[in-house]
């Protein structure tokens, strides 16, 4: 007999006979940023109008044309969206997208993205949220370009698994993605110009009390263009957010810049010809873990 105190493990686990959950009403709004994306955004536009018909509620498609010089804005007007005009910068176009929006939940969907599951990929995010299981979703998307995923292995796991370990469950193995949902609250109105917007939600997020799920989805493709400035910001967001929120300290940001350092050298030594990708994915993993500072908290 000890006097440990102990949990219960059944509490908080009350039994019901019945469906507990709220369904969620419409309208929904998918916003479609885009800029130069002539080739692809009449088939983004049509999958968008044909996933809110599946779901079978209101909605409206937005397309944000972020400062086009093609025909972007004209063909997703010709394939049924309402269109605003934005500056340049993914995230200046989300923002311009977000301020016209009416739905009660709001879908984004890269204006590249094409996708070949068995319905539009709006429809499998928003579905979730509808029925009132979620309150927003990230696509867990099935093929995975190796640069994003070393920068899953070697960059935000660690980092992110040192200073918030509890959203990496919530945003998943793709967690980059732009093509997400959530409740029209969880949207802030503070986001970035440029391509950090995807991170900066998934901080925000991750700060709400909401139930933020990925939702695993089919094969997909879309333009791979390298960004090799993303990485140090995205170093910056995630380092300022953990110093505001307190999670470290601000003279560890100087420790952690050195370790930004040595994972980008890291990953810098891919040889495609030479090296196994798991191995090398888990590699990066293993050390980025290893080095991470320990001077945090």
């Amino acid at each position: 007999m000890t006097d440990e105190p102990f949990i219960d493990p059944a509490l908080g686990l009350p039994l019901v006979g019945h469906r507990s959950l709220a369904d969620r009403g419409g309208p929904v709004s998918i916003c479609i940023p885009a800029h130069n994306e002539a080739e692809t955004i009449t088939e983004v536009v049509s999958e968008a109008r044909r996933a809110i018909e599946i779901l079978g509620t209101d909605g409206e498609v937005i397309v944000a044309a972020s400062a086009c010089t093609d025909e972007t804005a004209t063909l997703a007007r010709a394939a049924g969206a309402r269109v605003v005009e934005a500056e340049k910068g993914k995230g200046n176009a989300v923002k311009a997208a977000l301020s016209e929006a009416t739905g009660t939940v709001v879908a984004t969907v890269d204006g590249d993205f094409r996708y070949f599951g068995s319905e539009p990929i709006a429809a499998t995010l928003l579905r979730p949220i509808m029925t009132g299981i979620v309150d927003a979703t990230i696509a867990d998307l099935y093929w995975r370009p190796l640069y994003p995923q070393m920068w899953l292995y070697g960059f935000l796991a660690p980092l992110a698994g040192r200073i918030f370990p509890e959203m990496l469950p919530k945003v998943g193995a793709t967690p980059w993605s732009g093509q997400r949902a959530a409740v029209r609250s969880l949207w802030p109105a503070d986001l970035p110009d440029g391509f950090t917007v995807d991170l900066t939600l998934n901080l925000a997020w991750n700060d709400a009390p909401a139930r933020v799920r990925p939702v695993p989805v089919d094969d997909w493709v879309n333009p791979q263009r390298p960004k090799p400035e993303l990485l140090r910001q995205e170093f910056d967001v995630i380092a300022a957010h953990g110093v505001a929120k307190g999670r470290i300290n601000p003279g560890d940001v100087d420790f952690l810049t050195s370790w930004f350092t040595q994972a980008q050298h890291r990953m810098a030594t891919y040889r495609p010809d030479v090296d196994d990708v798991d191995e090398f994915e888990q590699m990066l993993l293993r050390e980025g873990v290893r080095t991470m500072p320990h001077l945090l908290g």
